[in-house]
């Protein structure tokens, strides 16, 4: 048996749980000659010293000289809670019902700008109750677990949406400007399995 193929991809901890992480299954079956090392981070890599052939980050190009960026998904933030809390405390999209509701903030510290956008409240009342998480994934947990409402990229809330594990809590959605990337250096140390990881990647999305 031939030696596997290594490649060390960057993802944010909220890609990497969300998104990655539960369809790893599928990748593995369709390309069982590479071992993928995924390494879990909102900092920015560095392709030399950190040994990563593949990072997706959120932003706007351009990311460096000497690197490639390929547009992976569009950020579109949406607000969503769990059904049992909606039907008990009402659509929060309605002023009243709004402030029963505990937000549950990550570090984006998106609500003010997506409240405004709603055309709710312009700014939320000192005491308003409200979560703080320093990862969006957590925030998303929480919400299905009924601990309030929470902000997130429409992608990584789609399999809870369909499971019924999340509601829509607010029609409106929200696009940041900065989308998700998938950023290699031009010059790959191993450039079929970067290849082969993009394109698996590109037709998964």
């Amino acid at each position: 048996r031939p030696e596997p193929r290594h490649l060390t991809i960057s993802v944010t901890p909220t890609f990497a749980a969300k998104w990655l992480l539960p369809r790893l299954p599928d990748f593995t079956s369709s390309h069982p000659e590479i071992d993928l090392r995924i390494v879990a981070s909102d900092r920015l890599s560095n392709f030399q010293t950190d040994a990563v052939d593949l990072a997706v980050r959120l932003g706007q190009p351009p990311f460096g000289p000497g690197l490639t960026a390929e547009l992976l998904f569009e950020q579109i933030v949406i607000a969503v809670g769990s059904p049992h809390l909606i039907a008990r405390l009402g659509r929060p999209d309605d002023q009243q019902n709004f402030s029963k509701y505990p937000l549950l903030h990550d570090a984006h510290n998106f609500w003010p700008r997506f409240l405004e956008m709603a055309h709710m409240a312009p700014s939320i009342s000192p005491s308003h109750k409200s979560i703080r998480f320093n990862q969006t994934a957590l925030a998303i947990d929480a919400a299905i677990a009924g601990q309030g409402l929470a902000l997130a990229s429409r992608i990584f809330v789609e399999a809870d949406l369909a499971a019924g594990r999340l509601a829509r809590a607010f029609p409106d959605e929200l696009r940041m400007g900065s989308d998700f990337y998938l950023v290699s250096p031009r010059r790959a140390r191993h450039p079929d399995s970067v290849a082969a990881v993009r394109k698996w990647l590109a037709d998964t999305i």
